[in-house]
């Protein structure tokens, strides 16, 4: 259990403490899932469309279709979890027999066949490869990451060394997120001798050659330490029972609805910039320089939002930096196209509050677990890291579906002159749009109940009715 400092902030005592080798050692598996997520957030539209030529609204409804399987996937594979019992525990061995096939799906998606035909049948042809190989990737990432996050909630119940794993996880994901970033088109090119195709496919067989490398790291250095159940019925429990303990979890709904409008934001941002920096700003050469100058600041800032969240709450935090985003959108809608300097400014101010984007979602969500223990009497994290996880997955595919869909309404033509229509298109795209989505998610977030305080009260009720032999359920 957790002991109180001073300022009335958590502090585990030791049998909640995790090694730093362990916290190093998951960590590094994040490094590998934002590798392969961030290039498809950054780059699959734009390979759809400025490498394939597929129209941007059909792009668009690929990745939403793709995604929408989510929907069933996630939940199911947090359940197919919570049910697993192995010599490796509930979660690890997905990470060890799931990256292998997440890597030659990775290969497969960026592997787009020399098609013969006609020039609509070529066409037909990569839409439908897209399609299926979209669905099989998100499918067996799935497998990988539902269980990979969910780990956090089973390595300690102490709500600050969470946030303290979650912060070396995000550390690792914002450098895997960087690499993304900044080294894919140079990548590509390298790669690829001139030929984007060509690099597109060498890049699907690196990058899902790290993923299996640094997952099969996060397995070898983790232990599931926080195994039970909660006394609940749990595996008795048919799966319409189970999701229903989602539903009723209060905190956790916020909690998904105020980070889908967040995500909603930050997705359709990385989908439009490159576009942005290539038609509005004319300087493509630089989309490497702006995500790094957007992430560098992000992964040095993640330290500072772990101690606010201790010092106030993780929810204050995390509104805090997503407001600190939004006003930079508004700055950037006015200013951006007049100073590339300002433009470099703000994106690196913008950095600064996105890094909460990374890491608070990630460090709330292990104290809504414990809510359903105590609220409901099952410790569900695998079903509520399913969920979770479809969230951050639906937020990407609405954010490519927006993208294209404006593009396409504002008259967008790939790798031709832009009108002014379509220039003022990706402008609201990068600015405006996302501020909207950042508004609602500040409202939703500003209602979430839990606090450091609240979370002390539920685990020392939850280890009394341990104690005494009685239903854990409230």
């Amino acid at each position: 259990m957790a002991t109180e400092d001073v300022n009335g902030s958590a502090s585990a005592r030791g049998e909640d403490r995790v090694p730093l080798s362990t916290k190093i050692g998951y960590g590094v598996g994040d490094f590998g899932a934002n590798l392969v997520f961030q290039v498809l957030l950054f780059f699959l539209m734009y390979y759809f469309t400025d490498v394939l030529g597929i129209k941007p609204e059909v792009a668009g409804i690929i990745v939403l279709a793709s995604k929408s399987w989510d929907a069933v996937s996630d939940p199911l594979m947090g359940t197919i979890s919570d049910k697993t019992n192995s010599r490796w525990g509930k979660k690890r061995p997905y990470l060890l027999f799931g990256s292998l096939p997440a890597a030659i799906a990775m290969l497969l998606l960026f592997y787009s066949p020399n098609f013969s035909g006609s020039e609509e049948a070529i066409m037909r042809m990569r839409i439908i490869w897209g399609l299926l190989t979209y669905i099989l990737f998100c499918t067996t990432i799935t497998i990988v990451n539902v269980p990979y996050a969910s780990l956090t909630a089973a390595m300690t119940r102490d709500s600050h060394e969470r946030s303290v794993i979650t912060g070396y996880r995000q550390s690792f994901g914002i450098v895997g997120t960087l690499v993304a970033a900044g080294a894919t088109l140079p990548l590509v090119e390298l790669l690829g001798g001139g030929d984007p195709i060509i690099g597109f496919r060498m890049l699907g067989l690196c990058y899902g050659s790290v993923l299996v490398v640094v997952t099969l790291i996060a397995f070898g250095s983790t232990r599931e330490r926080v195994t039970d159940l909660g006394g609940g019925p749990g595996k008795e429990m048919k799966l319409s029972q189970y999701a229903l303990t989602v539903v009723k979890n209060r905190p956790f709904m916020i909690l998904l609805v105020g980070t889908l409008m967040y995500m909603l934001a930050m997705n359709t941002i990385a989908s439009v910039l490159v576009y942005y920096f290539k038609y509005n700003l004319d300087a493509e050469k630089l989309i490497a320089f702006a995500n790094l100058g957007i992430f560098i600041p992000a992964l040095l800032s993640i330290p500072l939002f772990i101690y606010i969240g201790k010092k106030t709450s993780k929810k204050f935090a995390y509104n805090t930096g997503m407001g600190i985003v939004g006003a930079i959108l508004v700055v950037l809608f006015f200013f951006a196209e007049k100073s590339l300097v300002l433009t470099f400014i703000c994106l690196a101010v913008a950095g600064i509050g996105l890094s909460t984007n990374w890491l608070s979602p990630w460090a709330i969500i292990p104290d809504t677990v414990e809510y359903s223990e105590w609220k409901l009497g099952i410790r569900n994290e695998g079903i509520l890291y399913g969920a979770f996880f479809f969230v951050f997955k639906f937020a990407g595919a609405m954010g490519g579906f927006v993208v294209g869909k404006v593009l396409d309404f504002m008259g967008y033509i790939a790798n031709q002159p832009q009108t002014d229509r379509s220039l003022l298109g990706i402008k609201l795209l990068f600015t405006l749009i996302p501020l909207c989505f950042i508004i609602m998610g500040m409202i939703i977030l500003s209602f979430f109940p839990i606090d450091a305080k609240k979370h002390r009260e539920m685990i020392d009720e939850i280890e009394k009715r341990k104690a005494e032999g009685a239903p854990i359920g409230a």
